[in-house]
């Protein structure tokens, strides 16, 4: 019998780690970072301990309680508690399903068995990796290659010379080119990988998988349909129709219905919204902000949002500047070009793109790599404190302390193209980033208003989109996860078929 278990995902924005299972074919669609819960506990200073693994992520529930399912390398024997923690056994899993590369969707990827094959596009694999290797921490991302932990009074990383990194295995939607191919089998470390031959993506645990592209925030994201006994069975990931490509989503919705889907599991992020803005919309509120600023214009947006990113380009060479991007953001959009992709991705040497090289104590290798390629590009904060009416900055957050160096003049505005602040914390960084402003006299524009906000476009579809979306595909049964309203689909979509609301770790039968 043909059953879906959601583990998270459930009542919530993010987190998905939802199982499909068939007899004994065993599956999961995404296995992402669940930050809703994980932030009930822990902060900058409370971490989990990463000598003890997988002991303290299990027992405060952020991962499914299956030994079987994660690492050995990652259960020290130091911690005795490990063997009291309740756990169950899940059997043998044929792989993950990802629809695309945040981290709530594959954030939790670190933990798993090796041996679990990774389904995605080639760009999402991509984006996993530059997360990856650009990543501050050495333990914390380990989505595409990892190295082996010692347990010795606790778990360690073994010198590099004698212990390469071990890639995972992964399986593609399309087959890309041979310099994707090159930039896969190395990486920017000085610790050897011992790559593993990507495969395709046709069939999982024994059964036959089909993916779609669809639009997001972010690019190469896609659909899955798996054909279990029951019938079709489609996972929508994250998905919007007002985006830039908003037609991969309809073209998506119009071939799941060709399969005659037992059941639709899709997200409900915005499911209570009934209006979206869109890219070009947003485009042009920028474009008008940055035309009357006569000083340095700081855009702030989500990172890999590489559409929002081509819209600040264009607007950067509408207004006679040019867009000063971080070292990060440049090693990204290379790393894009050998993706392979529909979507268009700016290229950094192409004009009219700088790199800001941001004060900073060392250089890794991957940096030092675009600063070395990029030479005549590299903008110091010199340059751009003397010349700040030339350019359009990409700064987020995280990189307020910029500020302080490069002094902003009178004049100067920080964009902020973001979501508005939905939990306590992004409140407090919210509030933070207008002292660092007010402090600089930078004026702040974004925000809600009563039309929205009028400088960002969300990655996920409203209500009446989703409705649309469910109209054309028709499933027998619709299955919410990542929504804070499962019930909302009961009332606007209860008339087009079976709402099943989820419980966690409750099957539900197909």
């Amino acid at each position: 019998m043909a059953q879906v278990v959601c583990y998270d995902g459930v009542g919530c924005i993010g987190g998905n780690k939802i199982l499909l299972e068939d007899g004994k074919s065993r599956l999961f669609f995404d296995f992402g970072k669940n930050f809703g819960l994980e932030i009930l506990y822990y902060e900058e200073f409370i971490q989990p301990k990463t000598m003890l693994g997988l002991y303290e992520p299990i027992q405060m529930g952020l991962l499914p309680p299956f030994t079987d399912l994660y690492r050995e390398d990652l259960a020290s024997q130091l911690c005795a508690p490990w063997l009291e923690i309740e756990k169950k056994e899940i059997g043998d899993v044929g792989g993950v399903l990802v629809s695309h590369a945040h981290v709530d969707h594959i954030g939790a990827i670190h933990f798993l068995r090796p041996d679990i094959p990774i389904y995605c596009s080639p760009m999402t694999a991509t984006l996993s990796r530059v997360l990856q290797d650009v990543g501050a921490g050495p333990t914390a991302a380990e989505y595409c290659y990892y190295v082996g932990r010692a347990d010795n009074d606790g778990l360690s990383t073994p010198h590099w010379k004698n212990h390469p990194h071990k890639g995972r295995q992964y399986h593609l939607t399309d087959a890309p080119g041979q310099d994707f191919k090159e930039f896969w089998n190395n990486t920017p470390d000085a610790r050897e990988l011992e790559p593993v031959e990507y495969g395709q993506a046709s069939r999982c645990a024994g059964l036959k998988v089909r993916s779609f592209p669809v639009d997001h925030s972010l690019y190469g994201a896609v659909a899955w349909a798996v054909e279990t006994s029951a019938g079709w069975v489609v996972y929508a990931g994250d998905l919007r129709l007002h985006g830039g490509y908003g037609d991969f989503s309809r073209q998506f919705a119009e071939q799941a219905a060709e399969l005659d889907p037992i059941a639709l599991i899709l997200e409900g992020t915005r499911i209570r919204s009934k209006g979206n803005h869109t890219e070009a919309s947003v485009k042009t509120a920028c474009y008008e902000v940055v035309k009357g600023c006569s000083g340095l214009v700081v855009a702030d947006f989500g990172p890999r949002n590489v559409e929002r990113l081509a819209s600040f380009l264009e607007i950067a060479r509408q207004t006679g500047r040019k867009l000063a991007i971080l070292p990060k953001d440049a090693y990204m959009l290379d790393a894009m070009q050998v993706a392979g992709s529909p979507q268009s991705t700016p290229q950094v040497g192409s004009g009219d793109i700088v790199i800001y090289c941001e004060y900073s104590s060392g250089s890794k290798k991957w940096k030092q790599q675009v600063l070395d390629k990029y030479q005549n590009l590299c903008l110091s904060t010199e340059q751009l404190r003397a010349n700040q009416d030339k350019y359009i900055c990409c700064l987020g957050f995280w990189d307020i302390n910029e500020l302080a160096y490069i002094r902003p003049v009178e004049g100067s505005v920080w964009i902020s193209s973001n979501c508005e602040a939905f939990n306590e914390e992004m409140v407090i960084d919210e509030k933070r980033l207008r002292n660092w402003l007010d402090k600089f006299g930078m004026e702040f524009v974004g925000g809600e208003t009563e039309h929205g906000n009028p400088f960002h476009v969300s990655g996920h579809a409203s209500g009446q989109d989703l409705r649309q979306i469910v109209e054309t595909i028709r499933p027998e049964a619709l299955i919410p996860v990542h929504t804070e309203e499962p019930e909302l689909f009961v009332e606007i979509m209860g008339d087009l078929c079976e709402v099943r609301i989820p419980e966690t770790g409750v099957a539900i039968g197909l």
